[in-house]
């Protein structure tokens, strides 16, 4: 079964907001990939303005969530090995950006880059078991 892309979009402002002041995301009249996209993360807790799709990810798996410490939960997603190159080289020259994993227009994950990613793998972290096994449905929804 096939994983849908996971689109990529550079963060050009995030702050602070309520579930009530999140905008409403409508799926079947998705925000064209060339457009800027206002939305919140899941636990609409931030309201983030996206820049245009940057790229996107093919998966090859989504792991369970598993526990980490101290209440933490993590989400490992398994880059095909094309996606695997252009994100080594994509995180490579944008050291230090902030960058949002999208999925049905709301923010998976928004981290901003440390060092460049050569394993093929992303890591997205949260703090519930819900939260996590939100992401990983989410982040491992079939093409």
């Amino acid at each position: 079964m096939a994983i849908a892309p996971l689109p990529i979009r550079p963060v050009r402002k995030s702050q602070p907001s309520t579930p009530d002041k999140c905008p409403a995301t409508n799926p079947a009249a998705p925000v064209a990939p060339a457009d800027n996209l206002v939305t919140c993360d899941l636990a609409r807790t931030t309201v983030y303005t996206l820049g245009p799709v940057s790229m996107r990810l093919g998966l090859t798996h989504v792991d369970p969530p598993t526990s980490l410490t101290s209440g933490f939960y993590q989400v490992s997603l398994t880059l095909d090995p094309p996606s695997a190159a252009a994100w080594a080289t994509f995180t490579a020259a944008h050291l230090h950006d902030h960058v949002a994993f999208v999925r049905d227009e709301l923010v998976l994950e928004a981290p901003t880059i440390e060092e460049q990613v050569t394993s093929g793998k992303i890591a997205l972290t949260t703090q519930s078991a819900q939260a996590a096994g939100q992401l990983a449905q989410l982040a491992g929804r079939p093409a």
